[in-house]
């Protein structure tokens, strides 16, 4: 497979991925988040979706999908929406122009039955015992690193690594080497053109990925492989305010940071972005429907700055509107800061 190709696979596979929308085990009762409906594992095993069995896939309401795998009573799930993807504002992958000299010889160094401890993208962040059960070591500028390999799934290798670009022109969580399924003792091309960015950025509240175990550091600046993905950021501005119309909570919250905070011009500062949702949830109930409908936007590197009118019907029949101007910040695709300037409902 040439550079380009697997360029260009690696766009599909981020186009896949951003499909997803929820993902769980079920081992007795469960909600998945962000999806109606009960998953549920029977007496004799079986998983069912609201009294339905599921064997493989199953359609969800609003054109989803759900994929069912598992036995004995344990049953992984992902749900995807064909729509995601466009709704996420996604264009490509920003990547160090190639490099030959960044591709190296490397060789798998057996370490049987050896687990490592290593912090995993939840929040708060969980530590996870991980099956490693291969060193690579790779020789660069005369130096010999040894990276410890997880295997985060039967066959797949994966080394997650950490250098100087990262917090500058790289992700602070490190970059992945997807490696083959080689045997202890084989040599093989590890090229660094093709470290990539982790799942985690494309839907962190889903793909909550391992970061780099202790020791996996190379000190110096890999500028080769990946550096973030590329959004409309217009699109995201727009596709979180949908998700507030659609009283889609959860889908709103994850496209925030974790630190995100809000501030609007009534007085009270900044709040997190968890309680600023959660007061619009509270708040919901006696409005029939909302429409935000965006007349300007103005997009530079990593903000967005727009102008809308806020349509509201509420259950009682009353109609106004609310004129506002909002800015976001951005950081690797997620909203970090909104400040909302609105005026009196007309």
């Amino acid at each position: 497979m040439t550079y380009e190709q697997w360029r260009e696979a690696r766009l599909n596979e981020i186009a896949d991925k951003a499909k997803v929308v929820a993902k769980g085990t079920v081992t007795g009762t469960a909600r998945l988040p962000g999806v109606a409906g009960e998953w549920r594992v029977t007496e004799q095993g079986a998983l069912t979706y609201d009294g339905v069995e599921v064997v493989g896939t199953i359609d969800l309401p609003g054109g989803r999908t759900a994929m069912a795998g598992g036995a004995d009573g344990f049953f992984g799930v992902v749900v995807t929406d064909p729509k995601a993807w466009e709704r996420s504002g996604l264009q490509g992958i920003d990547t160090y122009p190639y490099d030959p000299d960044w591709v190296f010889e490397g060789e798998f160094r057996a370490a049987p039955d050896r687990h490592v401890e290593v912090d995993h993208l939840t929040a708060p962040r969980t530590t996870q015992a991980v099956h490693a059960p291969v060193d690579l070591a790779v020789t660069i500028n005369g130096t010999e690193y040894v990276l410890t390999v997880l295997e985060t799934m039967p066959g797949q290798r994966l080394v997650v690594f950490t250098d100087e670009t990262n917090g500058t022109g790289t992700p602070d969580i490190g970059r992945w080497l997807v490696l083959p399924p080689h045997e202890p003792g084989t040599r093989f091309t590890v090229d660094f053109n093709q470290a990539t960015l982790s799942h985690h950025h494309i839907a962190p509240a889903i793909f909550t990925c391992p970061t780099a175990p202790s020791g996996n550091h190379l000190p110096m600046r890999v500028e080769a492989g990946e550096r973030a993905l590329v959004y409309d950021l217009k699109a995201k501005a727009t596709t979180y305010l949908r998700h507030l119309e659609n009283r889609e909570w959860t889908e709103a919250r994850a496209m925030c940071s974790a630190e995100a905070t809000v501030w609007h011009n009534d007085g009270k500062g900044d709040s997190t972005i968890g309680e600023n949702i959660a007061g619009m949830e509270a708040q919901i109930e006696p409005i029939a429907s909302m429409r935000y409908d965006i007349t300007r936007q103005f997009e530079q590197p990593g903000e967005v700055l727009q102008q809308h009118v806020v349509n509201v019907e509420t259950k009682d029949g009353g109609i106004f509107k609310v004129d506002a101007a909002v800015y976001f910040r951005f950081e690797n695709g997620l909203i970090t800061r909104i400040e909302e300037y609105a005026g009196l409902p007309g």
